[in-house]
């Protein structure tokens, strides 16, 4: 086992860093990028709500009062808050996504920063501060345990996104750092979560559960419980049980210096499935423009894709929305037939539909090994090289290295609020009067999100 330094604790430097950190400080870069990422996963958790599990689970709790916009129950208490806007966030898998350590780390972090936001009667900066905290603590721990948690099965949307919004909820409630550093402790204790979650309701259940738990360790540390302080460190911790040793401590020293939201930044999704089918989604439709072709012309398809894109959609005939997200085949029909996977792709009778079914049947993958490579992996991830062979022998082919929404491409404004409304309009909800980036974030989630029941 790699020897782990233990001369502070990674939970105590988180809580001194989180606890400390001044917004103020925070590059403009990094304040406007936190505030997109906001409204971003404030819409998709819009949509979210008009998903039939979501609507369950909402239903499904037992009543209880509390000061926190709760989708689909009107108000309730934070911890009720984080768990069914949590779940709404990540439901329909079109919220951000950050390949530092591959996951959802908005997902995790900002129903937690939003419910302790409302319930305390925080202002617009306080919830971006503790955002930005969460934000940067989950991201850090995913360096420090590198890309090899995420390859070992791990899901480091939770391993790690608890650390984070732990982190973000022992601001928000006023810890001093010695308290956050046992709730911190507390998230390395308890911290798990395996990839074998996908394509089931647990996937975007346990975003919420995450985020309800972080509240919890918050409250108990207020409250005077202590926690294990080198809960990652420890030879029985963390990085020992969930990572085999591996941790680049280094890492943890960049806090405040080098900002993950930025750098490497955040993938904001023109469509509600997993980020590896994204650069293929676009460079289908770019060929299907281009040739002037439609689906009916489709003889085969044929994807070159780097390991992680194999690993990732794993299923190639979908009978269910969550593995329609995890769906290579799937994901290259709806591009085909409609240029992107829509929100209503992720419907029982459009997943059934045989128009799809049948160019499913067309879509063939393999793993190339040029595209697997150490330097393609740190340069484009989640790529694809199409070739499609049309009617009467015609053959295109095409390779997208990024998709658009990328840290390298990144949506404008207009489409990011364009994506917003059509997520709130989605749900059957409307998109507020006024310019989008100019409306306080704690009032507009109290919009959005309705504040009754849908």
């Amino acid at each position: 086992m790699t020897q782990i330094p233990t001369q502070i604790p990674l939970a105590r430097r988180f809580a001194d860093w989180s606890i400390g950190f001044d917004l103020a400080g925070a590059p403009a870069e990094v304040r406007r990028t936190a505030r997109r990422a906001i409204l971003d996963t404030l819409g998709v958790m819009a949509a979210g709500g008009a998903h039939p599990k979501v609507r369950a689970l909402a239903s499904g709790l037992a009543p209880a009062s509390g000061r926190c916009t709760v989708l689909g129950r009107g108000r309730g208490e934070a911890e009720v808050a984080a768990l069914v806007n949590g779940m709404a966030a990540h439901v329909w898998d079109f919220d951000d996504t950050s390949y530092t350590g591959i996951m959802h780390g908005s997902a995790v972090v900002l129903p937690v920063a939003l419910a302790l936001a409302e319930e305390g009667g925080a202002t617009e900066q306080d919830l971006i501060a503790a955002f930005i905290a969460g934000s940067e603590v989950t991201y850090a721990l995913a360096d420090i345990c590198t890309h090899e948690h995420y390859f070992r099965g791990w899901w480091s949307t939770v391993t790690c996104g608890l650390a984070g919004a732990t982190a973000a909820a022992a601001r928000l409630l006023g810890l001093g750092a010695d308290q956050a550093a046992h709730a911190i402790g507390l998230a390395a204790a308890s911290a798990s979560g395996g990839k074998s979650v996908f394509g089931t309701d647990a996937k975007a259940f346990l975003v919420g559960e995450t985020a309800r738990r972080a509240i919890t360790f918050a409250r108990a540390a207020r409250i005077g419980l202590t926690g294990p302080v080198a809960g990652f460190e420890d030879p029985r911790g963390f990085l020992a049980l969930l990572n085999r040793g591996t941790a680049n401590m280094g890492e943890a020293d960049t806090l405040g210096r080098r900002w993950r939201l930025t750098e490497p930044g955040l993938l904001f999704k023109t469509s509600p499935v997993c980020s590896a089918a994204h650069a293929a989604i676009e460079q289908m439709a770019r060929l299907m423009e281009e040739a002037g072709a439609t689906a009916d012309d489709i003889v085969s398809i044929e994807a070159e894709i780097p390991e992680l894109v194999h690993i990732s959609l794993v299923y190639p005939r979908p009978v269910t929305a969550q593995e329609a997200q995890f769906s290579l085949p799937y994901a290259l029909a709806c591009a085909a037939l409609h240029g992107r996977v829509r929100l209503d792709d992720l419907s029982a009778g459009e997943i059934g539909a045989a128009e799809k079914a049948a160019l499913m049947a067309r879509v063939s993958s393999a793993v190339a090994a040029d595209l697997s490579t150490d330097e393609m992996r740190a340069r484009y991830p989640e790529s694809a090289r199409l070739t499609v062979t049309l009617g009467a022998g015609r053959v295109v082919q095409g390779f997208r290295g990024e998709a658009y929404g990328m840290p390298g491409r990144p949506l404008t404004d207009e489409d990011l609020h364009g994506k917003f409304a059509g997520c709130v309009e989605f749900a059957g909800g409307c998109v507020p009067n006024g310019q989008l980036d100019r409306l306080d974030l704690l009032g507009l989630a109290r919009d959005v999100l309705g504040g009754r029941p849908i």
